[in-house]
């Protein structure tokens, strides 16, 4: 199954549950326990604290970037020129649908081919989405369409976790098993690549899984950690270079438990770390 056919099955309904459930609760929502493991959701008030970070007005032009059903949409449109993009159609009707007036301002598109010229944006947030992205061409893709001196919040998955962080195991497990998109980021090479493009604002690093939704997190980046969310500035213009890789579908840390596995049954190693 390829990523349009597995965004266009029933994740606009299972979404709309799991985070009605979050902004009902405020903070954490765990998903049905047939799909343990999957998703935890931060509720709304959490996400404005982090979306405050970038100061859009109304006249700046502001991608929400893999929009999916229009959950920021009343948020961000109040707050900026709002455009929302999403890899599914039927994300994307169901923006339509709920906020017809805006029809215009939701389009179907890949993530890593985005349908604008360079230089439009002046705030992109990619919020929980880069880790289902071709990470590489999607940053590159993000930073082509921002402004210099513009301003795109991404968060996503660390490729090095703590080895005793369970439910982060388990939910990497979980969601290869049912085929969902998912990459892990080696942050610092990342970052380490794109410096000649951006420069980092803000940084937030969540220890272990459900500490992003708790809103628990620390500025200094630490060898071991789970989820992160960066807010860069492009101070460059763009790069005809090509992002040399620094995500992969699976963890180093997943890597390791395995290797050691094998290797207490005598079969080997079969993975180096990114």
């Amino acid at each position: 199954m390829d990523r349009k056919q597995y965004w266009n099955r029933d994740y606009v309904n299972y979404w709309k549950e799991v985070t009605d459930d979050a902004n009902e609760k405020g903070a954490i929502t765990t998903v049905p326990k047939e799909q343990a493991g999957d998703y935890k959701v931060p509720g709304e008030r959490m996400l404005i604290n982090l979306f405050e970070i970038i100061k859009a007005d109304k006249g700046e032009k502001l991608l929400d970037y893999g929009c999916g059903f229009g959950r920021f949409y009343p948020y961000l449109s109040e707050r900026s020129d709002y455009y929302g993009i999403d890899i599914s159609q039927a994300m994307i009707e169901e923006c339509q649908r709920c906020y017809p007036r805006a029809k215009e301002r939701f389009l179907a598109a890949e993530g890593e081919e985005l349908p604008f010229s360079d230089d439009v944006f002046s705030k992109i947030i990619c919020f929980g989405v880069f880790d289902a992205c071709y990470q590489e061409r999607a940053l590159k893709e993000m930073i082509r369409v921002c402004k210099i001196g513009g301003e795109i919040l991404i968060t996503g998955k660390n490729i090095n976790y703590y080895a005793d962080d369970k439910q982060a195991l388990i939910a990497e497990e979980a969601a290869r098993k049912k085929g969902h998109p998912n990459y892990f980021t080696d942050v610092k090479e990342m970052l380490r690549q794109v410096a000649n493009n951006v420069e980092v604002i803000e940084a937030r690093y969540f220890l272990k899984r459900g500490d992003f939704a708790q809103d628990r997190y620390v500025n200094d980046m630490p060898k071991e950690f789970y989820e992160w969310a960066l807010v860069l500035r492009k101070i460059g213009c763009n790069s005809p270079v090509k992002f040399k890789k620094f995500s992969d579908e699976y963890s180093n840390t997943w890597k390791k438990l395995m290797e050691n596995q094998r290797v207490a049954e005598g079969r080997g190693v079969l993975w180096e770390p990114i």
